[in-house]
């Protein structure tokens, strides 16, 4: 059987965690969470994470000072940034960092559906890589990330 694939949920709204947590959990992916920025760096730097999902308004460290301190973290996940912020705030994320945007409110169970899709690309080898050949090969991965772009 091979190893569960873990995920961070990064919110303050701790509704918001409970529902990913919940939607997650039952895809069989092992599932950490945290209510600010703080909170998640601590765990990104005791384990080891296929997906983060990260908000990025959150009190204390938001999602940007999260971004910025990746490096420190054990491995290089994959970032899907769910949030609710202006377009104008969204201009500020740094494209070598996320690998896509997740507007709120969002469908849980599609989101969930991404987050398998990227936790199991992320097993097969670098991310990047594997998002070049979906990209080459019009896979699913980019259509949802697209989708959830808009």
């Amino acid at each position: 059987m091979p190893a569960a694939k873990r995920v961070l949920v990064v919110d303050d709204d701790a509704a918001i965690r409970e529902l990913l947590v919940s939607v997650l959990s039952r895809r069989d992916l092992l599932v950490d969470q945290a209510g600010d920025g703080s909170e998640a760096l601590d765990l990104l730097r005791q384990n080891s994470y296929s997906v983060v999902l990260l908000d990025l308004l959150m009190p204390n460290v938001d999602g940007f000072g999260v971004l910025d301190e990746l490096d420190s973290a054990i491995s290089t996940p994959v970032v899907l940034v769910i949030t609710g912020a202006e377009r104008s705030l969204l201009k500020q994320l740094d494209a070598q960092r996320i690998h896509g945007i997740v507007r709120k409110p969002f469908d849980a169970e599609d989101l969930g559906n991404l987050v398998v899709a990227c936790a199991e690309i992320k097993s097969r080898g670098t991310f990047e890589a594997m998002a070049i050949s979906a990209m080459i090969a019009g896979g699913p991965l980019l259509a949802w990330i697209n989708r959830f772009g808009g």
